[in-house]
Protein backbone atom coordinates (compact mmCIF):
# COMPACT_ATOMS: atom_id res chain seq x y z
CA UNK A 1 0.00 0.00 0.00
CA UNK A 2 1.06 3.35 -1.01
CA UNK A 3 1.11 5.90 1.78
CA UNK A 4 1.76 9.99 0.76
CA UNK A 5 1.88 12.50 3.71
CA UNK A 6 1.28 16.81 3.22
CA UNK A 7 2.47 17.52 7.12
CA UNK A 8 1.93 21.68 5.85
CA UNK A 9 -1.39 20.55 5.23
CA UNK A 10 -1.97 17.64 7.27
CA UNK A 11 -3.39 15.40 4.28
CA UNK A 12 -2.71 11.78 4.16
CA UNK A 13 -3.08 10.07 0.61
CA UNK A 14 -3.32 6.48 -0.21
CA UNK A 15 -2.12 5.93 -3.33
CA UNK A 16 -3.59 9.25 -4.90
CA UNK A 17 -6.63 9.22 -2.80
CA UNK A 18 -6.89 12.42 -0.13
CA UNK A 19 -7.99 10.87 3.33
CA UNK A 20 -10.89 12.62 5.10
CA UNK A 21 -8.92 14.44 8.26
CA UNK A 22 -10.91 12.99 11.24
CA UNK A 23 -8.12 14.89 14.03
CA UNK A 24 -5.16 16.33 14.94
CA UNK A 25 -4.67 14.86 18.23
CA UNK A 26 -1.28 13.94 19.39
CA UNK A 27 -0.92 10.97 21.02
CA UNK A 28 1.33 8.31 21.88
CA UNK A 29 1.03 5.05 19.28
CA UNK A 30 3.76 2.82 20.27
CA UNK A 31 7.30 1.98 19.11
CA UNK A 32 9.40 2.86 16.00
CA UNK A 33 10.17 -0.35 13.94
CA UNK A 34 13.31 1.13 12.82
CA UNK A 35 15.27 2.42 16.19
CA UNK A 36 12.07 1.36 19.02
CA UNK A 37 11.45 5.05 20.08
CA UNK A 38 8.40 6.17 20.58
CA UNK A 39 5.90 6.99 17.69
CA UNK A 40 3.49 9.72 18.38
CA UNK A 41 0.19 10.52 16.37
CA UNK A 42 -0.37 13.61 14.01
CA UNK A 43 -3.50 13.14 12.40
CA UNK A 44 -6.42 10.77 11.97
CA UNK A 45 -8.14 10.20 8.94
CA UNK A 46 -10.91 8.14 7.53
CA UNK A 47 -10.34 5.63 4.77
CA UNK A 48 -13.96 3.77 4.35
CA UNK A 49 -14.54 1.68 7.41
CA UNK A 50 -11.05 1.99 8.39
CA UNK A 51 -9.12 4.38 10.26
CA UNK A 52 -5.73 5.25 9.09
CA UNK A 53 -3.79 7.45 11.82
CA UNK A 54 -0.70 9.70 10.64
CA UNK A 55 2.57 8.94 13.33
CA UNK A 56 5.90 10.03 13.11
CA UNK A 57 8.94 8.60 15.62
CA UNK A 58 10.49 11.56 18.03
CA UNK A 59 13.89 9.99 17.19
CA UNK A 60 14.39 9.23 13.58
CA UNK A 61 11.14 10.96 12.11
CA UNK A 62 9.92 7.86 10.36
CA UNK A 63 6.85 8.24 9.32
CA UNK A 64 4.03 5.50 9.53
CA UNK A 65 0.44 5.40 8.41
CA UNK A 66 -0.90 3.34 11.40
CA UNK A 67 -4.64 1.43 9.91
CA UNK A 68 -7.43 0.36 12.57
CA UNK A 69 -10.72 -1.17 11.94
CA UNK A 70 -14.18 0.26 12.86
CA UNK A 71 -13.96 -0.78 16.25
CA UNK A 72 -9.59 0.42 16.87
CA UNK A 73 -8.25 -3.10 16.10
CA UNK A 74 -4.92 -2.64 14.73
CA UNK A 75 -4.63 -4.28 10.75
CA UNK A 76 -1.50 -2.94 9.65
CA UNK A 77 1.45 -0.04 9.73
CA UNK A 78 2.77 0.77 6.68
CA UNK A 79 5.91 3.56 6.09
CA UNK A 80 4.51 7.26 4.77
CA UNK A 81 6.63 8.80 1.76
CA UNK A 82 6.88 12.73 2.45
CA UNK A 83 5.70 13.79 -0.62
CA UNK A 84 2.33 14.61 -2.09
CA UNK A 85 0.96 11.65 -4.02
CA UNK A 86 2.36 13.95 -7.40
CA UNK A 87 5.96 13.62 -6.39
CA UNK A 88 6.71 17.15 -5.12
CA UNK A 89 8.15 17.16 -1.77
CA UNK A 90 6.77 18.38 1.44
CA UNK A 91 8.13 19.99 4.58
CA UNK A 92 8.57 18.68 7.77
CA UNK A 93 5.27 19.31 9.94
CA UNK A 94 6.95 21.86 13.26
CA UNK A 95 4.58 20.08 16.12
CA UNK A 96 6.61 16.97 16.29
CA UNK A 97 10.13 16.93 18.20
CA UNK A 98 12.94 17.23 15.84
CA UNK A 99 16.02 14.74 16.30
CA UNK A 100 18.05 17.10 17.66
CA UNK A 101 15.18 18.23 20.28
CA UNK A 102 15.16 14.78 21.18
CA UNK A 103 18.60 14.28 21.21
CA UNK A 104 19.04 16.93 23.83
CA UNK A 105 16.02 15.60 25.95
CA UNK A 106 17.69 12.43 25.59
CA UNK A 107 20.94 13.41 27.53
CA UNK A 108 19.62 15.23 29.97
CA UNK A 109 17.49 11.75 31.22
CA UNK A 110 20.73 10.04 30.93
CA UNK A 111 22.91 12.38 33.44
CA UNK A 112 19.54 12.58 35.54
CA UNK A 113 19.98 8.34 35.68
CA UNK A 114 23.78 8.56 36.15
CA UNK A 115 22.85 10.89 39.37
CA UNK A 116 21.12 8.10 40.94
CA UNK A 117 22.94 5.94 42.86
CA UNK A 118 23.55 2.28 41.27
CA UNK A 119 22.59 0.58 44.70
CA UNK A 120 18.93 2.72 44.28
CA UNK A 121 18.50 1.62 40.83
CA UNK A 122 19.68 -2.18 41.86
CA UNK A 123 16.91 -2.09 45.09
CA UNK A 124 14.08 -2.07 42.75
CA UNK A 125 15.39 -2.79 38.88
CA UNK A 126 17.22 -5.71 37.55
CA UNK A 127 20.56 -5.27 35.78
CA UNK A 128 19.36 -6.03 32.33
CA UNK A 129 16.18 -3.16 33.53
CA UNK A 130 18.82 -0.46 33.95
CA UNK A 131 21.07 -1.13 31.72
CA UNK A 132 18.16 -0.70 28.98
CA UNK A 133 17.06 2.49 30.81
CA UNK A 134 20.57 3.92 30.26
CA UNK A 135 20.51 2.86 26.54
CA UNK A 136 16.98 4.44 26.05
CA UNK A 137 18.23 7.46 27.97
CA UNK A 138 21.75 7.95 25.75
CA UNK A 139 19.15 7.28 22.43
CA UNK A 140 20.84 3.78 21.53
CA UNK A 141 19.31 0.51 21.14
CA UNK A 142 17.40 -1.08 23.59
CA UNK A 143 15.51 -4.07 24.22
CA UNK A 144 11.81 -2.49 24.36
CA UNK A 145 10.14 -5.98 26.53
CA UNK A 146 13.31 -4.50 29.37
CA UNK A 147 11.89 -0.77 29.20
CA UNK A 148 8.45 -1.78 29.58
CA UNK A 149 9.12 -3.93 32.57
CA UNK A 150 11.43 -1.15 34.35
CA UNK A 151 8.33 1.39 33.47
CA UNK A 152 5.98 -0.94 35.42
CA UNK A 153 8.31 -0.56 38.69
CA UNK A 154 8.66 3.88 38.64
CA UNK A 155 5.91 4.35 41.03
CA UNK A 156 7.43 1.83 43.48
CA UNK A 157 11.10 3.47 42.60
CA UNK A 158 9.08 6.90 43.33
CA UNK A 159 7.61 5.26 46.48
CA UNK A 160 10.58 4.39 48.25
CA UNK A 161 13.21 7.07 46.94
CA UNK A 162 10.93 10.22 46.06
CA UNK A 163 12.94 10.07 42.15
CA UNK A 164 10.77 10.36 39.83
CA UNK A 165 11.91 8.42 36.90
CA UNK A 166 10.09 9.18 33.36
CA UNK A 167 12.77 7.43 30.30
Amino acid sequence: MSYTYDPKNNILFHKKTELSLDGLEQNFIGACSKCNADVISISYHTNGDHTAVAAKCTNCGQMYAIIYDAFWNWIGEHSIDLRNPYGAPCQEPNSITTTGECQEVLSDDFKDLQSIPTKKLQTVFTPAEIETMFAKAAGKKHVRQYLYRARKKYDDFQELFGIYLNI
